[in-house]
């Protein structure tokens, strides 16, 4: 599940996503996504992947059409964990996409903001 973060504000938009992200959460959160690139034509994210434990196959397979066809609308993307994992995945995805993305550890939250702000 996720939650819209009250930090969001015109084309930056922070994600909190809390244990398992289902298909249906990709239902909502594409689409409310959608919309801002259409106001903004660009934005940035901040997600915050603390309390992230797993994603269902059908969410990754509605997730990646939409990635490839905004990545060069998502210009810079922080992701907040302290899962080596994820900073694996990061680093292993991010040369298939056109946004800028780095990984900050749950003690650096501000700079997180600070970074995708720029």
């Amino acid at each position: 599940m996720y939650h819209i973060l009250p930090e969001s504000h015109d084309n930056v938009i922070g994600i909190h996503v809390t244990g398992y992200m289902s298909a249906a959460d990709y239902d909502t959160l594409l689409p409310f996504v959608e919309g801002i690139i259409t106001r903004y034509d660009t934005i940035r994210v901040v997600s915050d992947l603390r309390e992230f434990k797993s994603v269902s196959f059908w969410g990754i397979l509605k997730t990646l059409p939409f990635a490839f066809k905004y990545s060069s609308r998502v210009t810079r993307k922080a992701v907040i964990t302290d899962e080596s994992w994820i900073y694996t995945w990061a680093r292993l995805l991010s040369p298939f996409f056109k946004t800028e993305v780095r990984c900050f550890p749950s003690s650096q939250v501000e700079n997180a903001w600070e970074w995708v702000e720029k």
